[in-house]
Order: C-alpha cells, then structure tokens, then sequence
C-alpha cells in the first residue's frame, strides 16, 4: 500500500519483498519530498547495505526513511547514511522505539515531518560505499573457474585367492548327475598245455605160416625211435606156398595206432614205422602220414588277471564321465562351460565271472557309477577373482576391472564340494573423483596452492581456466568452481 500525504509517501512492503520490488514501488512514487518505507522484519531487502544504499539512489533528490522492527536492518541502513526507526512513533520524534506500533495515525504524522537534503560530501561517501559493495559482489559472484583433474594410478595386488564352484561356493554353478558305465578288456596270462597224440595206421604182414596176433598196445618205431602202439587187436593172417608163382601169398592186416608220446612229433610221412617189434613174425609199415599231433596253450583267467584289470577300473569310467561332460556341455547354454566330471565307481564284475574262464586271450569287465559335473560361466574365475579385488580396495576407489590381469596358479580342480580354483589377481586403483569435495577444498585459494589439495585428494590437476582470465585466484563460492574429470580413461601400468 502507499499512501501521499503532504509531500510525504508512505509504502507499505511485506516479508517477501526484495530489492526489486523497493526499486519498483520507490520508482513508481509520486514527486513528493520525502519516501518513508514501512517494512516488515526479514523482508530479504534487509539483509544487505548494499540493496538499501540501491534504494536510496533510485530516491533521487527525495528524503529515504525506513521503518522497521528488524534492528539488524536499522544498522545496516545506518551504515549508507538511511534514517532508519523501530516505530511510526520513533519516526516522529526522529529517536529509536521499538515498541509502538505503527498506526494510521503515525503514518499521517510521517507525511508532516520535515525533509533533510543530503550534502554532496554524503551523496560522494554513498556512492563510493556503493562502488566498494559492487566490487565485493562482483568479487563473489562474478569470477568462474574450470578444474580438470585426473585419477592418480595405483597399483592393486597381485593377491591370491581360492574360489569355490559348487554348492555354497564363491561362484554360481549348476551341478549336473548321471549314470554311466563302460565295458573294457583285460588280457589273460595264466595257460594250460593241451597235447593229442598222432594216429595212423600201420600194415602188419605175415613173415609165417601162421597166424599171428598182435594185441592192442603192441609197440612199433620208426628209424628215428618214434615210437607208436596198436590202439586195437588185431590178428595177421598166415602167409602161404603155392606150387605156381608167385609161389608166396603174404597174409596182411591194417591196424589202428597211436603215437606214445603226444605232441607234433607223431607226425611221421607216410613208409617211415618200420621197426616191428617181432620181426621173425611179422613186418610192419605205414601206407600214410600219421597226422593229428598237436601242442596247444589254452589261455586261463586268473586272480592276478582280474586284480590288474580292475585297478583300472577307475580311469576307464573317469573316460565315460568325461564323454557325459561332452555332451552336459553341448547342451549347456552359451557362454557356460561344464567343468571336468568327478566319477564315483558302484559296481564293477565280479572275479567269481571271469577267474579261470578258458579258451580266450581276453576277458571283459564292466564298471558302472556316477558322474558329476558343474556348469559355470565362462567368465569364471575372473569375474569373482575381480570382485574380490574390488572388495580390497577401498570404498572411495575405482579399479580397472576391464584390464585386470587374473592368472590360474591352480585348478581347476574337480572334488566332492564342487570345482576350485586357485587364481593370482592384480590391477591399478584410482582415486573417485568427487567433485563437491574438490570445489569446496579449492574455493578461494591461490592458484598455486591448487595442486596440492588436488593431489591430497588423490588426484593429479591437469589444468585450470578461470573467467575473467585476470583474475588472481579460484573463486571464494564454490558454487562457482566447476570440476570435471579427465576423459581419457587411465591407463594400467
């Protein structure tokens, strides 16, 4: 509200005016002498000498009065040479009371007080005071400043660490079961020796005129001393004398024989026996090859057989299990590997089915168990071995995860908890860059004390534009340093 009365202006601002809206009501008052505004306590015109002294010079030529229950307000006023009272009533009596309240009846008597003009001497000390609160706020407000930082690398590791694939592990992992069972050959070492005896058979010819028998059993050689036997009785007709030629009718017989001793060596060509064991009664000779004398090695199981055969049990159903892991891992999803399969024998053939089998070199053994494999990502180890390197450094760092170098020292190694490994990680850390700590920590200060707390901060400064480019030091608000950080990513050692 304003209100003329007698070359008097009374306006009437709330707690919500700024030095904008004093500008526009003292420029929008009509020419009377004297301006006297009524404002309330905190209003933000209040709170500088620099706004009031900016009232004061859109008054002009006119008298500035200000009325107020703020004395910090009074003070400030004061201090650029504005009048300033607590009450209507203080303004009356040109004295500081600040307890009556400020009626329509002291508003009148505000327009009844008479105007001061200000000297020169004052209008020169206001606006210096003026020019010196301009540059303080320029000197605030105005200057900006730009600081480009970079992370300091640091080494991280080498650290060594054993993961765990499997059930509660340190990595993820689905544990797959099946049934298998292989059939391999062992070879038989122990033999028996299996030996026939040659036959044949042998003519008997009578050198008598009787007959002659020859018992079964009865014993003829041949000029070597191979020695053969009649396996039947057998009788030799009598030989005869005929009174026309030929004069002489031999009486022969052909006689089944064996050789006495088995073996190949029976086997005689056909006139070889020729040695009679009576050879006043009869002689003998062999019309064929005696044949069928053999020595054959028949091959026998035995425990010592059994027992080598079945302590490779295990790695030949560790062959199976492994087939079982080539096709878990054909059908495992993209990206996965099932790792190496641990096989636990349950059955096996027994030595009571195969010791003292005959006849064959070989012998077959089944083996049956269970195969177990694991299926992991393929970024495994490296992804948990990255975690745990993350884990070590501290909270306020950053680490290269992408240029971490993990080498497999052990493993992997497949048991009864899953898959290990035993892995070696290292990489570089840096310093995050926290850019409300760095401008806070850089405002105000010289230019080249900014180093210093960048690098404390564990950062490297990289260069520093600031505007106007005269100006000596880092902006006082840190509201006007802006920090970025270094684009180019850092570079492992």
């Amino acid at each position: 509200m304003t209100v003329a009365v007698a070359n008097r202006t009374v306006i009437d601002l709330g707690a919500r005016s700024s030095v904008l809206d004093g500008m526009d009501r003292v420029r929008a008052a009509g020419p009377e002498d004297e301006l006297v505004l009524v404002v309330a306590a905190g209003a933000p015109l209040l709170r500088s000498a620099a706004f009031l002294e900016v009232l004061r010079r859109a008054a002009g030529a006119r008298r500035l009065a200000i009325v107020t229950a703020d004395a910090r307000a009074r003070s400030l006023a004061a201090a650029v040479h504005v009048p300033a009272f607590a009450t209507v009533a203080a303004l009356e009596r040109h004295e500081l009371d600040p307890t009556e309240p400020l009626g329509p009846a002291r508003r009148a008597a505000i327009v009844r007080a008479e105007p001061r003009r200000s000297s020169p001497l004052r209008a020169a000390v206001i606006a210096l005071t003026l020019l010196l609160a301009a540059a303080v706020l320029f000197s605030v407000v105005a200057p900006t400043a730009t600081v480009v930082v970079a992370p300091v690398l640091v080494p991280l590791g080498p650290m060594e660490f054993d993961l765990r694939a499997g059930p509660g592990g340190d990595i993820a992992a689905e544990t797959r079961v099946a049934q298998v069972s292989t059939t391999y050959t062992g070879t038989a070492t122990g033999s028996r020796t299996e030996e026939t005896r040659a036959t044949g058979v042998v003519r008997f010819t009578n050198r008598t005129t009787d007959e002659v028998a020859v018992p079964k059993g009865t014993t003829m050689r041949t000029a070597e001393g191979i020695a053969f036997r009649t396996t039947q009785d057998g009788r030799v007709p009598r030989s005869g004398i005929g009174l026309l030629p030929p004069f002489v009718t031999f009486g022969v017989v052909d006689l089944p024989i064996e050789a006495v001793e088995p073996g190949p060596g029976g086997n005689v060509d056909a006139g070889k026996i020729t040695v009679s064991p009576s050879p006043g009664q009869y002689a003998v000779s062999n019309q064929v090859p005696t044949t069928g004398g053999d020595t054959k090695k028949i091959p026998i199981v035995t425990l010592a057989d059994y027992d080598l055969a079945a302590s490779r049990a295990d790695d030949e159903l560790r062959r199976a299990a492994d087939g079982q892991r080539e096709i878990w891992q054909r059908d495992a999803p993209s990206g996965h590997v099932v790792y190496g399969v641990r096989s636990q024998r349950t059955g096996l053939t027994s030595a009571a089915e195969v010791v003292g089998t005959e006849g064959k070199d070989t012998f077959e053994l089944t083996a049956s168990g269970t195969a177990t494999g694991y299926d992991v990502a393929a970024a495994e180890p490296r992804t948990a071995a990255i975690a745990l390197l993350r884990q070590a450094a501290p909270a306020a760092n950053d680490i290269d995860a992408e240029g971490a170098a993990v080498d497999t020292v052990l493993g992997p190694t497949v048991g009864a908890d899953g898959v290990t490994w035993r892995v070696r990680a290292r990489t570089v850390q840096w310093q995050r860059v926290n850019e409300a700590a760095i401008s806070a920590a850089l405002a105000g200060r010289p230019f080249e004390e900014a180093a210093d707390v960048v690098e404390g901060l564990g950062l490297s400064l990289r260069r520093i534009s600031t505007w106007p480019g005269w100006w000596p030091r880092l902006p006082f608000l840190d509201t006007r340093v802006e920090v970025r950080k270094e684009t180019t990513a850092p570079a492992a050692p």
